[in-house]
């Protein structure tokens, strides 16, 4: 089957080797202005044909996908919204791949807020592309458990490793020549692109919420914090909370055996940190080597 495929990202790439080796054949669509994205995934060890243009207005994006009539259009991480004049290109029709849960987690930052709020529960959905951002009928469910300590590395590297058996399930589907009407979605939830002011800790929070905004951003994002008027990174927070003394404040800090912070409705162990220019420590040997003392505290943004 000839696929047209738009997105950019190492899940798009495993999913683009994966078709590829299922014997379809594809080309790759990318907007010149998101070439450094293109090229950061990799997608050019792929090995197959790219097609630049300069935006989903330009005639010559038109022009080439009705000379190449594609049977299926594929967007797979793609940062722009296609309009219905190029997915009624494709014979078949036009799908989107969504590693994350629909319709309850609508977004562009599809590994950050499946672990941001707290899921135990992800999937994979491949739906009808839809004038509406990820509202289109889900064809396709692919769930997957979330682990207690996932973080968004380990979530990115284990949607990289499913990709080509959601793309397996897909070629089955594909071999009927038609594709499924697919199941309505509801109304849903929409959460926007990730933030830099997203990545600040509230430690005003319950110690759940505050260890789930820490999971969703390490590696790549790492959880932001004031000491001593400068930034640090939280890369780790501990599972078990302590309970909080009466006259403690959020942020606040104590130190024992572990260096422990205070939260909305308990006490966690501070685990990994980082000091921009300094190096990454445990909690145990920053409050060591910094001299931390009971009372000072984390916050601000």
């Amino acid at each position: 089957m000839h696929i047209a495929l738009f997105g950019y990202s190492h899940f798009t790439r495993n999913c683009a080797e994966a078709l590829k080796s299922l014997g379809h054949d594809l080309t790759l669509y990318c907007p010149r202005g998101d070439q450094n994205f293109f090229e950061q995934a990799g997608m050019a060890s792929v090995g197959l044909p790219v097609v630049w243009f300069e935006g989903m207005a330009d005639p010559a994006l038109a022009q080439t996908l009705e000379a190449q009539a594609p049977e299926l259009i594929l967007t797979v991480i793609f940062n722009h919204r296609i309009p219905e004049s190029i997915t009624q290109q494709a014979s078949l029709g036009a799908l989107n791949v969504h590693p994350a849960p629909l319709p309850s987690v609508r977004t562009a930052a599809v590994w950050f807020w499946p672990l941001r709020l707290g899921l135990t529960r992800s999937e994979v959905c491949i739906h009808h592309l839809t004038p509406t951002l990820d509202a289109g009928p889900v064809i396709l469910r692919f769930p997957f458990r979330l682990h207690p300590a996932e973080t968004q590395g380990t979530l990115t590297r284990r949607l990289n490793t499913l990709a080509p058996k959601v793309m397996q399930q897909l070629d089955h589907m594909l071999s009927e020549n038609s594709l499924p009407e697919g199941e309505p979605q509801g109304p849903g939830q929409t959460y926007p692109s990730l933030q830099a002011a997203d990545l600040w800790v509230d430690f005003s929070e319950p110690s759940e919420s505050v260890r789930n905004l820490v999971r969703a951003c390490t590696p790549y994002h790492a959880a932001q914090t004031r000491f001593r008027g400068n930034t640090l990174a939280i890369h780790e927070l501990g599972e078990q909370a302590a309970a909080l003394s009466p006259d403690s404040t959020p942020g606040q800090l104590q130190v024992g055996d572990d260096l422990w912070v205070c939260c909305g409705d308990g006490l966690l162990p501070v685990a990994v940190v980082a000091v921009p220019g300094e190096g990454v420590f445990s909690g145990k040997r920053f409050a060591a080597l910094f001299d931390v003392r009971d009372g000072e505290v984390l916050g601000g943004t």
